[in-house]
């Protein structure tokens, strides 16, 4: 490995700068081409919208040769990118790139141009060198590359996608159809035309929902460090294809072809990268091409993998090839791979054994591992890894990577551990998930209770999906706007929509965002003491529930309540919040339907008072062929509080936090999910489930409260006060604002080894 390594140190030639002057510039919209016997440079300086008046454009050679043009090439087991005199191989560290914005959905392809040019340069800062895109993206989006492009020395480079027909793949009864499918194939082949088309500025795309369309006359072809076609592909459609076709004679093309013991499914995606290499060729260009994979269609034999869909096909690039002198510009892999999931990751006995170079143990090295060895003699690209910032979890890994429950700091080091990770075993680049937050994501332990149509409008902190980004997108207007928990109360008095409830010993305040509830508890005498004095808040939300609860002896609550937030339960200021057995979909879901946990069924009575922890499950039940274990049923009580402050400004920072006790004051940030609300932008909250015979919304008016402290040495009853009630407007469009996570920085000096092809760790 260290031989390859040590190519990476060879000295690079500086890409040549060359200044327009204005007199030169003829045709805005043109674009300057000097051809030389050996190669050429390509200028921006005459791109849409430019002027005589603008910064000195910069150019990249372009080795060009039997009329071929390329700037990009595999060069042995590496993408390379050519500096005028030879090719330059180098490890890649990159960015995903979503392709939307809190309110929308990717469909609407909600990014401005002045986003783009915004994002590009805090990306060049982050020392990051190629930007992965998955679908066509609007004309203003090539252009604001171009743009910003002819004003760097080192250009950011562009990783194209191109979005596969996943949903007809799928299938409306989920089983998969044949990708042969004439529909199918057609609808691929025209996306990849008009991707193609797009990035070398030369195409008009009609308008259909969902998808960019607008005349591209951007031509950012030379920026373009390689394609990834395709999706990740749905294993039953996989295994239909190969059934359908079981004699499928290997696909043949002018510059891809299949192996002589390729799958019918393998044939398809290489007839599909000859389209699109057809179509690169049609403008006399040729960029490393690489299609779409994931673990779950990998190569790799993995026995003790307890889903047969998660190991049932593979679709294995070894099996497919350029042809020899036809496609000189080369293929790669590349792969979506993440530590915690499928389960593979964190049960196969090779790679839960597995030791690095120093010695120390990782799975998801040893992943990486055998899956280099497979891929002798072409590049390996992860390109999509990550780590959520979220509240929430949906699955545990090995090594602490789980998926979820990470504070921004922890992001970013466990980020940057899995970039060394791939780079350490040998891989040729890193491309993170991804960019900016993205609030219209899903994931599987939280998507019964988020409405699809809705899932936009707010920001589910229980939602791991919604928290990949090294970008936060935060409610309201700015960070300065937000209420943090700091036990300072000049933020809460700027608000409009506080509620306010006096009561003889405090006094409650309540406000909203698209991510909390808050609550403000003051004292009017004294300051808080959680070692004496227990806290707790009844909430009320569907006007069901019990005036009493297990979980707070003694107390009788004004109202039904369905929700219990305690704090003061330990010395360490720890805080849950319980929910009303009926209520809870948690036990409904897994033990009174599924009956995979234990289930009581006093629970199903929700006056009774019987509050339980807020869980959400991480897995299921699951039994291990290999070696003959079963995976008891995995679950998170993700309504345990933390306690820290959320200001992004102070060195204390907690993305975690929920609450902050400092002298007479008590502040909580809720997530909305926690009270029960599928929707708080449209006062959403799932009703009770016995009832409903599953997950159904219901409209809520208002959210109501009750606080109440006892002392902790009393066994005396005690009648909580009145409900202090809390309304807000529905909203269609949210507030939001941008904010680098305190991942950003830690990611920016990771990326920083990467930065230079010369500039490498061995």
């Amino acid at each position: 490995m260290r031989s390859r390594r040590q190519a990476h140190r060879r000295s690079r030639v500086p890409l040549i700068v060359t200044i327009i002057i204005a007199v030169v510039v003829i045709a805005i919209g043109s674009f300057l081409l000097v051809r030389g016997s050996i190669g050429g440079w390509f200028s921006l300086a005459n791109k849409p919208g430019g002027s005589a008046t603008e910064a000195p454009a910069y150019t990249l050679p372009i080795a060009e040769k039997d009329g071929i043009k390329r700037t990009s090439a595999v060069v042995g087991e590496q993408l390379a990118t050519y500096d005028g005199k030879s090719w330059q191989p180098s490890f890649w560290a990159g960015m995903n790139l979503g392709a939307t914005t809190p309110g929308h959905y990717p469909g609407e392809l909600s990014p401005t141009k002045e986003d783009y040019l915004r994002w590009f340069p805090e990306m060049k800062a982050m020392n990051i060198r190629v930007l992965r895109i998955y679908t066509i993206l609007p004309p203003y989006f090539y252009e604001a590359l171009q743009e910003f492009n002819a004003t760097q020395k080192e250009p950011l480079y562009l990783m194209q996608g191109v979005w596969s027909p996943e949903e007809e793949l799928i299938g409306e009864d989920g089983k998969g159809r044949d990708a042969y499918t004439p529909e199918i194939t057609a609808a691929f082949k025209q996306e990849i035309q008009d991707a193609v088309g797009a990035i070398h500025g030369k195409v008009t795309i009609a308008d259909k929902q969902g998808h960019a369309h607008g005349t591209f006359t951007a031509d950012v072809s030379p920026y373009l460090l390689g394609w990834v076609v395709g999706t990740e592909w749905y294993p039953f459609a996989v295994d239909v294809t190969d059934k359908a076709h079981p004699n499928q004679p290997p696909y043949k093309g002018k510059y891809f072809s299949a192996a002589s013991d390729a799958t019918a499914f393998e044939s398809w995606v290489a007839s599909m990268l000859d389209v699109a290499a057809e179509a690169d060729m049609k403008y006399g260009w040729q960029h490393p091409m690489s299609f779409t994979n994931w673990v779950t269609t990998d190569p790799l034999s993995h026995p003790n993998e307890p889903l047969e869909q998660e190991d049932l096909v593979s679709v294995d690039p070894m099996n497919i090839q350029p042809v020899k002198d036809s496609w000189t510009a080369g293929y790669f892999s590349s792969y979506h791979i993440y530590p915690y999931y499928p389960d593979l990751l964190r049960q196969q006995p090779e790679y839960k054994t597995f030791k690095k170079a120093d010695g120390t143990s990782s799975a998801y090295a040893g992943y990486l591992n055998a899956m280099r060895k497979h891929h002798k003699g072409i590049p390996l690209i992860v390109a999509e890894y990550g780590m959520p910032s979220s509240r929430g979890m949906a699955h545990y890994g090995p090594n602490g990577r789980n998926q979820g429950m990470h504070t921004e700091q922890e992001q970013g080091t466990l980020d940057a551990g899995l970039l060394k990770d791939i780079y350490d075993e040998g891989l040729d680049g890193a491309l993170l998930f991804e960019w900016q937050d993205e609030w219209f994501k899903f994931t599987w332990n939280t998507i019964d209770m988020e409405p699809a149509d809705r899932r936009a409008m707010w920001r589910n902190r229980l939602t791991n999906e919604e928290h990949f980004g090294v970008i936060a997108v935060e409610p309201d207007a700015s960070v300065d706007d937000m209420i943090h928990l700091d036990g300072k109360t000049e933020d809460w008095a700027k608000r409009p929509d506080v509620a306010t409830t006096d009561y003889p010993d405090m006094t409650m305040q309540m406000s909203h965002d698209a991510a909390n509830l808050y609550v403000k508890l003051e004292k009017k005498n004294g300051n808080w003491d959680l070692d004496k004095d227990q806290l707790y808040v009844g909430f009320q939300t569907t006007g069901d529930g019990s005036v009493t609860a297990d979980k707070a002896p003694a107390i009788t609550f004004p109202g039904p309540i369905g929700f219990l937030l305690s704090i003061g339960e330990a010395s360490d200021k720890g805080g849950h919040i319980y929910i009303n057995s009926a209520y809870d979909q948690h036990t409904y879901l897994y033990g009174y339907s599924r009956k995979e946990i234990p289930y009581d069924a006093k629970y199903a009575d929700g006056t009774k008072g019987y509050f339980l922890p807020w869980k959400l499950a991480l897995n299921r039940q699951l039994y291990l062929p290999q070696t003959k274990v079963t995976m008891p049923f995995e679950e998170l009580e993700v309504g345990k509080l933390h306690y820290g402050i959320n200001d992004p400004n102070s060195p204390d920072f907690n993305n975690l936090s929920d609450f902050y006790v400092k002298d007479n004051v008590i502040e909580m940030a809720i997530p909305w999910m926690l009270l029960g609300f599928m929707d708080p932008s449209s006062h959403m909250a799932w009703e009770n489930p016995y009832k409903a015979k599953g997950i159904a919304p219901q409209t809520v008016d208002a959210v109501k409260a009750s606080p109440v402290v006892v002392a902790k040495s009393s066994s005396a009853t005690a009648q909580a006060p009145q409900f202090g009630s809390y309304t807000w407007q529905s909203w269609n469009e949210p507030v939001t604002h941008e904010r680098k996570k305190k991942s950003y920085d830690i990611l920016q000096k990771a990326f920083a080894e990467y930065a230079e092809p010369a500039k490498k760790n061995d």
